[in-house]
């Protein structure tokens, strides 16, 4: 378990956490909750792992839902828009008095966030440790104006909406852009697998052949965006990640895979998903993907599919179109 700067200073009686329950705003999956009992917790979380691994942990877990609370915790998100947006959730739920208390790497920018609420609030105390910082402070009978604070929905190129802190919030990334210029028309069920805010769906959905679409997405503000984005009855929408989504005989599968967690580097996101979408597809299926040129792909291709073609390369990007898959041994599908 990742134990908090929050759980230091507590430890250290730097601060002291009040009667009542605790909220933990953008809860990692694998966080360690030993400074309060589980039944004060209120956790939210949007990505689906995180989600699933702190709801398997027996603790109370939505998405966004608010619960009124004697302190709260924001864990930085990569976002700071969204983190600020969090910050303003806390403080909603808070009662006069109460803790809020925000945590963060400094590459989750916590040094910023932290010049911005002093800005606000008065009496705010911090906390350095393992290159980020915990700050906190009393929540005031009255709050400031904090409209600017609240993430409010995007409109980008072909009036497609967004939400602050989801991939490519600001526009059509250029992965994506180059897949959707090389699909094909397809003919009966489709999945669109880590399909963010909807664009690659629009364009699979413009072939009249397509009689379903499945859009599998971690992120449920990304989903969220998706549903005002793709109005078609044929699509249906499923926060989850690959390895939840159990829908198979597809005949085609399209992908602009994830190869972060967080910041970190995570090329075996993409593995997963070739892996994935092998299983799910007919055998004269095809799977549609999109990747950096440098990411390290073609052996799982291989693996699993018995044709593996480069359809289009730039200097950043490469289109792939791979087919007859070959279904994962027995074994190989027990340990997932």
């Amino acid at each position: 378990m990742t134990e908090t700067r929050f759980s230091l200073a507590l430890d250290q009686d730097l601060l002291s956490l009040p009667e009542g329950d605790v909220a933990v705003l953008n809860a990692a999956g694998d966080m360690d909750f030993d400074f309060a009992d589980t039944s004060r917790l209120h956790l939210t979380q949007s990505f689906y792992p995180d989600y699933q691994s702190l709801s398997s942990r027996g603790f109370n877990v939505s998405v966004d839902a608010a619960a009124p609370v004697a302190a709260s915790l924001v864990m930085c998100h990569r976002s700071k828009p969204s983190t600020f947006d969090l910050i303003a959730r806390a403080l909603s739920q808070t009662a006069t008095g109460g803790i809020v208390a925000i945590e963060g790497a400094k590459t989750d920018g916590a040094e910023s966030v932290l010049k911005a609420v002093r800005a606000r609030f008065d009496g705010v105390e911090t906390y350095s440790k393992a290159h980020g910082k915990l700050f906190w402070f009393a929540r005031p009978e009255t709050l400031p104006d904090l409209s600017d604070w609240i993430a409010n929905p995007i409109t980008v190129d072909g009036g497609f909406t967004t939400y602050p802190g989801v991939f490519s919030s600001d526009g059509i990334d250029k992965g994506s852009a180059l897949l959707a210029q090389h699909l094909p028309d397809f003919k009966g069920p489709v999945a669109d697998l880590g399909a963010g805010w909807g664009y690659l769906a629009r364009k699979i959905l413009s072939s009249e052949g397509v009689t379903s679409l499945d859009l599998v997405e971690a992120d449920h503000h990304a989903l969220e965006a998706a549903k005002l984005n793709i109005t078609d009855p044929r699509a249906a929408f499923h926060w989850g990640d690959v390895t939840y989504h159990v829908g198979s005989n597809y005949a085609a599968v399209v992908s602009n895979p994830p190869f972060h967690l967080g910041r970190k580097p995570a090329p075996e996101l993409g593995q997963m998903f070739i892996r994935r979408a092998a299983d799910m597809l007919m055998p004269k299926g095809q799977f549609w993907m999109v990747a950096n040129r440098n990411l390290p792909y073609e052996q799982t291709l291989n693996e699993r599919f018995g044709q593996v073609d480069t359809i289009a390369q730039t200097a950043g990007f490469k289109v792939i179109c791979a087919r007859r898959p070959m279904k994962a041994p027995q074994s190989a599908r027990a340990k997932r």
